[in-house]
Order: C-alpha cells, then sequence, then structure tokens
C-alpha cells in the first residue's frame, strides 16, 4: 500500500537535485532523457529529531549544498564493507551520503526520504555509488545496465563478486534486472568489482517496444500494445497477468479481475485473492489483502474480446516495475 500511495503522489521534483556522476560508465551513442533516479547527497549530519536529519555539504553558494534527509527504512551501511551499521551510532558531525528522492518537496532547503545511506568514509575513498536499474543485457560475460538519473551504461563484469542484502540468497548476474537497486564498488579503472542486491520490489517488470510488443520479464507476449489518441499506452491485461503467473477472469460488474495465481506466494493474511480489477469505460481498482479497494487513474477498454489497461494503471495495481 505505501508504493501504491508514493506511486500515487504528484510530487514536486527539485531542481536543485545533484548529478552525482556514474562509476565505471560508457556514454550510450543516443543521448535522450534520463528516467529520474535517487539523488546522491553528501554531508554532515546534524540531527533534527529521532528520523529527521540536515545533510550540509558546507557550501556557501550554489544550489543542492544541503537537504533535509528523513531516514524512514532507508539501509544505513559501511561505506568499505557494506555490512549494516546501527543508526544510533550516526552523531551531529558525521560525515555521510544519503541517496533520496528522486521526489523532492519545494521546500528551503529541499527534503525527502533517503532509500539509502552511507557512513564510516575513509577519507579519500571512493564511495560506492548506488544505482537503479532501468533495463540490462545479461550474458555469460556480463551485465550492461542502464541505470535511471544517467544516460550512461554500467558493464558488471561476470568476475564481480556479487552479494545480496540481509539474506543468504545466491545472486547472480540474472538478477541485475530492470527495477533492481545495487551500490557499486569499482577499481581504480572504474570497472565494478563488487555489487550488493537489495530485495527486489516488485512482481516483475515490463516493456514496450516501437513496433508495440509487450514483453514481460524480458519475454514477449503474444499481444500488443495499444496507443490512445492523446499517447496513453494501453496493455492486455491478460497477456501480461497470466506471463506472472497470476490468473485472470471476467465479471459481469467488475470487469477483468486479476488473482494471485496457484503457484505464487501470497502475503499472510489474506482475505482475498483479488489483486485488481478494470471495467472497460469504467473504474480501474488495485485491491489489497485485506479486501480494501483503491480506485487508479487510467483508462480501460475491451477490442475484440481483449481487455485493454493504462501501462501506468497496471503496473502500479500488479506493482511491476515500467523498464526502458
Amino acid at each position: 500500500m505505501k508504493k501504491r500511495i508514493l506511486q500515487c503522489l504528484s510530487l514536486i521534483l527539485c531542481a536543485a537535485m545533484l548529478a552525482i556522476p556514474a562509476a565505471a560508465a560508457e556514454t550510450a551513442d543516443e543521448e535522450a532523457p534520463a528516467r529520474l533516479g535517487p539523488a546522491a547527497y553528501w554531508g554532515t549530519v546534524t540531527w533534527m529529531d529521532e528520523d529527521t536529519f540536515l545533510l550540509d555539504s558546507g557550501k556557501e553558494d550554489g544550489l543542492g549544498d544541503a537537504v533535509v534527509v528523513h531516514v524512514g527504512d532507508a539501509p544505513y551501511l559501511d561505506a568499505v564493507t557494506g555490512n549494516t551499521l546501527n543508526l544510533e551510532t550516526l552523531e551531529d558531525g558525521d560525515a555521510v551520503y544519503a541517496w533520496v528522492g528522486p521526489a523532492m518537496a519545494l521546500s528551503l532547503p529541499p527534503q525527502s526520504t533517503a532509500s539509502l545511506i552511507v557512513g564510516n568514509i575513509p577519507a579519500d575513498y571512493a564511495v560506492p555509488q548506488y544505482y537503479e536499474i532501468t533495463s540490462s543485457t545479461v550474458t555469460e560475460e556480463s551485465a550492461v545496465l542502464h541505470v535511471a538519473g544517467s544516460n550512461d551504461t554500467i558493464t558488471v563484469p561476470a568476475s564481480a563478486k556479487l552479494t545480496p542484502y540481509l539474506t543468504k540468497n545466491i545472486v547472480t548476474l540474472a538478477d541485475l534486472r530492470p527495477g533492481a537497486r545495487i551500490l557499486v564498488w569499482s577499481d581504480s579503472k572504474g570497472t565494478p568489482e563488487k555489487v550488493l542486491v537489495f530485495a527486489y520490489g516488485y512482481r516483475g517488470y515490463i516493456s514496450v517496444a516501437e513496433d508495440g510488443v509487450v514483453s514481460v520479464n524480458g519475454q514477449s507476449t503474444t499481444q500488443k500494445a495499444k496507443t490512445t489518441a492523446d499517447g496513453d499506452t494501453l496493455l492486455p491485461i491478460r497477456a501480461v497477468a497470466e506471463a506472472l503467473g497470476m490468473s485472470v477472469r471476467w465479471d459481469a460488474k467488475q470487469g477483468a479481475v486479476v488473482s494471485y495465481g496457484d503457484d505464487m506466494v501470497k502475503p499472510a493474511p489474506l482475505t482475498t485473492e483479488t489483486l485488481m480489477t478494470a471495467m472497460p469505460g469504467g473504474a480501474i481498482a488495485a485491491v489489497s489483502s485485506d479486501g480494501t479497494t483503491e480506485e487508479v487513474y487510467g483508462t480501460c477498454v475491451k477490442e475484440a474480446g481483449v481487455t485493454y489497461v493504462s501501462r501506468s494503471a497496471l503496473a502500479q495495481t500488479l506493482d511491476l516495475y515500467l523498464a526502458d
């Protein structure tokens, strides 16, 4: 529910976000506007309350010199080892890097919620960089990643050490998929040598090619997307949902009803197995595990027996990442 609320909010993006150069990056041939990602800030900490601190770089001019950071449940990690640190040990005057946003409240100084905080930074140390992957090409030799907030690519070689955050799961280059967030340490040549992979926050990822082909987790579906007169991209509900292992049925009152599939992991307690409903020409609704519904903005149409829904609405209701 928290993710859905954040996706629904229309937040003002602060123009003062700093652009931190990507490590181990190679400039892409075609420059296109990059998707906004977490913005990196550094400086010294001054606590304002138990969950909020001011991060000030000490600059006296220019934008982006200070930001109010709401910690929330952001990890606090050691810059060298990547181990978890106790936030209670972070004191006024300590230097940290914090990745926040990309949504920021327009205030002076700007404020946002942290995604990650890195501390215990040695002098003259190359701080690891935090990325959100927007697309990836994985082979046996490497994973070439496009990341939010940059038009550059990052190439992670198969020799890099990949470690999961807070689990003992085995992670491989294949886990560097769209929507994943990673912390990357690079060698003196800028080549990633260690990657911390955070838990994947989505049920999967979807993308739409220029010819309308819809892919789910990198695999093409049998039906193409449609584009409305006002430019909204509509996806076939059944094709996407079934590719994710979900079940789809038609209800005369609710329209298309998407539910958990038999092999899907379900939260507990669970009062309903319905995930979303979409009525052509009517409402689109996300359904929580406790049975509460939340109407989602978007378009739903039915053509030739196929029900389509706005790409953004489908991603929001089914917890999917919109890959580039």
